[in-house]
């Protein structure tokens, strides 16, 4: 089983009821709406559900919001403000969790002395 993390979204907005808004980091920005041009990081905006951030790094207005990993492969639903000019659209969060599989560190093997291929010199005279 794998396991679980969370990850960083972008800088919390505000946190009021049940409700968390963060101004979205570019990288999140471009997960949610593969090719869209780029805008300056905290230009959009993202509503979503307070029980969705991680909980050893609550949100906090002023700092890095942080979601709980497996909570967002569960394909919840958000608002998503693309310009930020306050219009906001439904939007399923999954995408932020994208290509976050854990990768199993593979050694990198390198031939015994007896295994490599012996580098000749050239006789030219």
């Amino acid at each position: 089983m794998a396991e679980s993390f969370d990850i960083a979204i972008g800088r919390c907005e505000s946190v009021s009821g049940d409700e968390v808004v963060v101004e979205l980091d570019t990288a999140m920005v471009s997960r949610l709406v593969p090719g869209h041009p780029w805008h300056r990081s905290g230009t959009s905006k993202l509503k979503l559900a307070l029980d969705l951030c991680s909980e050893q790094r609550p949100p906090q207005a002023g700092r890095e919001t942080f979601l709980n990993r497996d909570a967002i492969l569960k394909n919840p639903p958000g608002r998503f403000d693309l310009l930020g000019d306050g219009r906001y659209e439904a939007v399923r969060l999954q995408a932020l969790a994208a290509d976050t599989d854990p990768q199993p560190s593979t050694p990198a093997t390198k031939p015994n002395w007896t295994e490599r291929v012996p580098h000749r010199r050239s006789s030219r005279g």
